[in-house]
This record gives structure tokens, sequence and C-alpha cells, in this order.
């Protein structure tokens, strides 16, 4: 865990010269570096600023170490060691070890958790109790730590299906992906390429329990929840930055006690506090972000749909997602889903499948609509699966 270097670390960059830009940025890689390697490193730095977030007149007191906070925050601080380390990612297989040959890949959202998707894993296990899932939370788009990730999952599709094999009954190896958002799609996005270099050696890596079959050999499905927008807005951006901060920054608050009940209800409340500050139309961090160049801000952000239209095989699709969507728009995902229909490989096969809604959530259709969601859902993993 976090050393006392660390502390004396952070200490020393709330000592540092807001005016003197470089002397600041000079005490804060230091800090970055130590959060590369130890993600509670960044708690602890935003347990320190929270007082400069909540309390405009401490923030106009450090605006430039602030600045600095946000920037790494959302991925927008350049630093070798940022996006090096994995992402959560978890595993659910089968009590007794088994499996059907079917392996799920669960592609979570910009800010969302591997737990944000246990909703998910259950209602698959409940449809298909001997697959392989694999939940992946979001990392940095084109990171080492993204790739990683990749790698965990593909390690697990090729030991889901080692097992397949040896089963007495013919199992034969099948891919479904279910993905959210652009972070979802982004590292579909890499998945497909780490697949790519994988499946095409002459020998398997030894890192596999097998020779990985091409992935037009086994995907049979793809399910894009809010996904995605190759052109997103900058102000959609913004949002979405917010958004994937505000889980972090309530447990920021809420965390900020000794244990008794009446610290405990202190702490919740500065924890609401701070997330509905964050959310705000006069939210600091909207402020900061939106006096950034827009092509940093899209960049970041948009989805790279030409390599997918590329790389992914001719598989059936289903699109889910709303009207009045803040992040993803409904027009973009049309757009990606008109590029999808011109595949030169998709000639003759059905349309993707959609359902949409005229008022949801982003990412949490799932909740909002669950019943109509998942009979969706299961409706196209039957039809898919069984082909």
């Amino acid at each position: 865990g976090p050393t006392s270097t660390t502390s004396e670390l952070i200490s020393e960059l709330f000592e540092a010269d807001d005016a003197d830009e470089s002397a600041l940025r000079a005490a804060f890689e230091p800090v970055v570096a130590a959060f590369a390697e130890d993600w509670k490193v960044n708690f602890m730095l935003w347990q320190r600023a929270l007082p400069l977030f909540m309390d405009k007149d401490e923030r106009a007191k450090r605006p430039h170490l602030f600045g600095l906070l946000v920037d790494q925050q959302c991925g927008l601080f350049e630093h070798p060691s940022l996006g090096r380390s994995m992402n959560e990612v978890a595993t659910e297989v089968p009590a007794d070890g088994s499996s059907d040959g079917l392996v799920i890949f669960l592609l979570g959202w910009g800010g969302g958790t591997v737990r944000d998707l246990d909703d998910s894993v259950a209602e698959y296990q409940g449809t298909y109790p001997a697959a392989t899932i694999v939940s992946v939370a979001c990392n940095m788009k084109a990171s080492f730590g993204m790739r990683c990730a990749c790698a965990y999952g593909i390690i697990a599709a090729t030991r889901a299906w080692a097992a397949a094999a040896a089963a007495p009954a013919l199992a034969p190896p099948r891919l479904l992906v279910h993905l959210f958002s652009n972070s979802g799609f982004m590292t579909w996005t890499e998945m497909l390429q780490s697949w790519e270099v994988l499946s095409s050696s002459k020998e398997p890596h030894g890192a596999l329990a097998g020779r990985l079959p091409p992935m037009a050999d086994v995907l049979r499905g793809v399910v894009l929840d809010s996904s995605c927008n190759f052109d997103v807005a900058v102000d959609a951006c913004i949002q979405s930055a917010v958004q994937s901060m505000a889980g972090f920054i309530y447990q920021v608050g809420a965390s900020d006690h000794d244990g008794n009940e009446a610290a405990k209800k202190a702490a919740d409340l500065k924890g609401r506090k701070a997330k509905l500050l964050l959310l705000a139309a006069d939210s600091p961090v909207k402020a900061h972000l939106a006096t950034k160049p827009t092509e940093l801000l899209t960049e970041q952000s948009k989805a790279d749909a030409a390599i997918v239209h590329r790389m992914e095989p001719p598989v059936a699709m289903q699109f889910i997602y709303s009207r009045d969507d803040t992040i993803i728009s409904s027009t973009g995902i049309e757009d990606y889903i008109a590029g999808v229909l011109a595949r030169p490989n998709r000639t003759g096969l059905e349309p993707p499948r959609s359902l949409v809604f005229e008022h949801s959530v982003h990412v949490f259709h799932k909740v909002k609509h669950r019943e109509a969601y998942w009979q969706s859902v299961r409706e196209f993993a039957s039809s898919v699966l069984a082909a």
C-alpha cells in the first residue's frame, strides 16, 4: 500500500508554489509515478485535494494544482507511467470447473468497475450456467494497461476452450461480446488487434492454454449498449469525463471518517455534496475542462470505428441506446450503424437489431428498463448461439 514516502510526496506537492508551474509539475510527476504503481495513491491525493474541489476560495489559491489534478484524473496529463497498470478484471467460471465452450466478454464503461457489471454477470449465468464470463473495466485508450486487460480476457478464453475440448460432449468454442459506451468499444478495438496478432502467430503464446482460433471462427455476436460514436461533441466529452469521476469523488468524500456512525453519516453527506458539485452546471471540473483544446478532449473520447469496421467479423449485432443520451448521441450511434451496413463483408446479412428507448440513462438501460433490456439480450443471444 501507499507508504510514508508517498504521503511526503503528496505533502511536497501541496507545499509547492502554485505560481511556479514548472516546479509544481516537477513535484507532481513523482506522485503520478507512485499512483501508476498503486491506485490507492490517487485516493490519498484526492482526499487531500477535496477542499480545493469543494471550496472556491481554496481553489482560487491553487488554480494550477487543481488543474493538474483534473488533467491527471481525466487522462489529459501526459506521463510515461500512466496507463501502464491494468484496471480491474474478473472471471466467473462454473463451480465445477467445466466449460460448454461459451465465453462472454463484458467490456465496461469509463469510470465503471467490474462490480458495476455484476448484474450482467448474474443475468448471463442464469441463462448460461456453464459459460465463462470475463468482466473488464475500462482503461486509458490504447494504453499498455488496456492491452494487458485484453490479454487477460484472451487467456481466460483459451482456458475455457481447453476445458471444453477435454469434455466428453462436443462443445465448440464460441464468443459473445457485450460492451458498454465508447470505453467498452475502445477495449473491443484493442481486443480485436491483440487477438489478430496472437491468433496469426505460428506457435501459440506460452501464456495461452492452446492455440487461439481466429476471431471469425469463434465470434457469434456483439451487443453494443450506448455505443458507439466516432464523432463526439466536446460538450458530451466533458459530460462523460465528469460522470466517469462521479463514483470516485463520492467515495473520496464518503470514506473520510473514523468509523463511528455519526462520522459515517457526515462523510456520506460530504461525498454526496462532492458528487453533486462535480455534476452541476457550474462544476469546477467542467469549467477547467472547457479551457482545453477541443481536439485534445475529443481524441480521448471518440471511437476508432475504422479499425473495427475493418477487423470485426460479419456477425449478428444488437444495439441498445436511447434518444436522450447526453454522452453518446443516438444520431452518432445510427451513423455507426450505417457504417456497419456499408461493410463489404456484411453483404447479404440481416441488418443489426436495435432496441431504442425514448428516455433512459446512459449505460443504465439494463437497470431502468431491466425487463425489456434483458428480454432483448436473451433473445439475441439465444438466436446467435444456436446458429
